[in-house]
């Protein structure tokens, strides 16, 4: 865990250092909401004239609804009771510090119309409210426009009074509110300690937001400091790594003898060792590779060397079966037997030369215009009367006489078809029916191998076209696992596909895809 002790410590400096800036800020704002706060409670604030603008500023609504003395009375007696708070510190547009305060001291609150006559007040006397001192309203009312002056009284009744207007949307007055007052707060001294502390909000607030800027800045510049080095040697290690994804394992610096430089050097030496790795497996492929070319020869020239002889000792054969009366009795039904033993060897032997050319690409091919139904209904002719005689296989042609040629090599077309055909007849039990059939497309033929064998195992159906791969056969009857590996080579060398499906016991179907005549590789030529 030493390992990485630095760099975790690294880390963590940088978030410990955000961290207290975010709490230095905290404790400012906390400052600045205490000073608002106090700042509200000062004694200008709390005069007759500006209660006065807080009541018109609460009821100026009901006032410009033209709502009657019933509906304003109880909204003036609760304000005067203090039962309902006001609402101050928001501007003409709606912004600023709210504060919410009761109404304190208050003796009474009036709502006169712009030619004096009361509408509503707080008390019970409602609209009828005279108290002796009306006379002296006019003189807090002002021009109307106005208000917004305090008079203090000497006499008895109230101490003072405050006035404000409503003003409608237009401009023009309302309403005037006036609030008297029982008592009034004592002047401030010299020294007003709610006065230095709204000031002192204000500039909290101002070291607030210096203060934010301080401590973004600066912490981005400690976490740059602290990373721009470590990202730098990251990123170095990253490409590294992006490098080796392609096979360039060529080495990172390492750098100081820190954590990332151990883990440089650790990466260096995992860059070595894949590399003398790499080394000794491309020497182990290229032997290989050797083994297998040498082996691909010496099948090509072993199963091209076998084609004479066994073709000369089957010649012999056909020979002598054809003059019967010049063999021993018994002899015949030997010689008949070796002749479909050798047949089959041959068959082997031709696809292990085709597979072996394939296979060290020099496969030829003569590509033209082939009539694949002439060339199944021939194949079926001739295999035809064998399969029944031999298997008891019915072998029929199902092609329509308006199929397209076929762009394919005809003799490698001919081979794919025998081994289809085949592979059919082999998997077919006595009394079964094995259908060869052409069929043209848009743009392709396909050639399609029909049977009513034992059908293939859904687990070995993938691998039919492997070479040498052998499925359980009811019959016991598999071939060498060749013929239908050579039918693949075939069909792609010349640009198609071919694919098997299978219902066990049911029978298969086997169905290469060509390119029809005057069309190459999905487009017309």
């Amino acid at each position: 865990m030493k390992f990485w002790r630095r760099l975790r410590w690294q880390l963590t400096v940088s978030h410990l250092l955000a961290t207290a800036f975010t709490l230095v800020s905290m404790i400012a704002a906390i400052v600045v909401l205490a000073g608002a706060a106090l700042a509200t409670q000062s004694n200008e604030t709390r005069q007759p004239s500006s209660d006065a603008r807080s009541v018109a500023a609460a009821i100026s609504g009901l006032v410009e609804a033209r709502a009657d003395s019933s509906e304003l009375d109880p909204v003036l007696h609760g304000m005067a009771d203090g039962n309902l708070r006001l609402t101050v510190g928001l501007g003409p547009t709606g912004r600023g510090l709210p504060f919410q305060f009761g109404l304190t001291d208050v003796a009474y609150i009036v709502l006169l119309d712009p030619n004096g006559a009361v509408i509503a007040s707080s008390d019970p006397a409602g609209a009828s409210f005279s108290p002796p001192e009306r006379g002296e309203w006019s003189s807090v009312v002002g021009s109307r426009a106005g208000g917004g002056t305090t008079l203090v009284r000497t006499g008895s009744g109230p101490a003072a009074f405050g006035a404000a207007p409503i003003n409608g949307q237009d401009g023009a007055q309302l309403a005037t509110v006036v609030l008297a007052v029982t008592s009034l707060p004592p002047p401030s001294g010299g020294f007003d300690v709610l006065r230095v502390l709204a000031i002192f909000g204000f500039a909290s607030a101002a070291a607030l937001i210096a203060a934010s800027l301080f401590a973004f800045v600066s912490s981005s510049a400690v976490a740059i400091l602290l990373t721009r080095r470590l990202v730098k040697r990251i990123e170095r290690l990253g490409s590294a790594a992006q490098r080796f994804a392609h096979g360039d394992l060529a080495l990172v610096e390492a750098g100081p003898d820190d954590e990332l430089g151990r883990l440089a050097r650790q990466f260096n030496s995992m860059a070595a060792e894949l590399e003398r790795t790499l080394g000794e497996l491309r020497a182990e492929r290229d032997r290989v590779t050797g083994l297998l070319d040498d082996r691909r020869q010496l099948v090509a020239s072993a199963s091209h060397e076998l084609r004479t002889p066994v073709a000369t000792v089957r010649g012999y054969l056909e020979s002598a079966l054809a003059r019967p009366e010049e063999l021993p009795t018994g002899l015949r039904g030997d010689l008949q037997t070796m002749e479909g033993e050798l047949t089959r060897l041959q068959q082997l032997i031709e696809d292990l030369f085709a597979l072996s050319q394939a296979a060290v690409g020099k496969l030829s091919l003569r590509m033209e215009p082939v009539d694949g139904a002439s060339v199944v209904q021939q194949l079926v002719e001739t295999a035809a009367p064998l399969a029944w005689r031999q298997r008891r296989v019915q072998l029929i042609a199902d092609s329509p006489g308006d199929a397209p040629a076929v762009l394919a090599d005809r003799q490698r077309l001919e081979q794919i078809v025998s081994n289809l055909l085949g592979n059919a007849i082999r998997h077919t039990p006595p009394g079964g029916l094995v259908a060869a059939s052409v069929r043209g497309g848009a743009d392709c033929v396909n050639l399609e191998v029909r049977d009513t064998g034992e059908g293939i195992r859904a687990e070995d159906l993938p691998h039919v076209f492997e070479r040498f791969f052998r499925g359980q056969s009811e019959n016991g009857r598999g071939g060498a696992g060749l013929g239908l590996a050579l039918v693949k080579e075939l069909v792609e060398a010349m640009g198609g596909s071919v694919e098997a499906s299978s219902t066990p016991g049911e029978g298969s179907v086997f169905t290469v895809r060509l390119s029809a005549a005057g069309v190459r590789d999905g487009a017309p030529v």
